[in-house]
């Protein structure tokens, strides 16, 4: 008896680990955060808020939208002088066209569809594409909010 019962159990564990795992809300944001504080150390910015808007998937692929909130502690030539970035160097013309001239405290939401794709098991971001230009909201207390 005790030996069909530890059968039974390593049947069910074996059963559960195969299933693949789904494509949800929850697994693209968790995937988008992962990605996005992995960009930089330190990291440049915090992510806010991740906000999936709309989310469609095959078995192996998958595509979602989302309202990405990012917030940066420290303006852009704060960032790129303690980094010792020249212009024109790859990181640099990167966070330039990625997030702009930020300013300390600003936010920025980013709306983009990212495409993933299942691979053994696991799902990836394979790449995003910009839906419209960032929404900018300028620190509490700046010169731009005071207009």
């Amino acid at each position: 008896m005790k030996k069909l019962t530890i059968f039974s159990a390593c049947v069910l564990l074996l059963a559960c680990s195969s299933k693949p795992i789904p494509f949800t809300d929850y697994l693209v944001k968790n995937l988008l955060r992962d990605n996005l504080e992995g960009l930089a150390t330190p990291a440049i910015f915090d992510v806010e808020d991740i906000a999936v808007k709309t989310i469609e998937a095959t078995e192996t692929t998958g595509i979602a939208t989302a309202h990405v909130r990012l917030r940066f502690p420290e303006d852009f030539d704060t960032v790129v002088g303690l980094r010792r970035l020249e212009p024109y160097n790859v990181t640099y013309l990167q966070y330039k066209s990625s997030f702009g001239k930020f300013a300390a405290g600003e936010s920025q939401v980013h709306y983009a569809e990212y495409k993933f794709e299942r691979r053994d098991g696991k799902w990836f971001i394979v790449g995003s594409r910009a839906m419209s230009p960032p929404e900018v909201f300028p620190a509490a207390g700046s010169a731009a909010t005071r207009e």
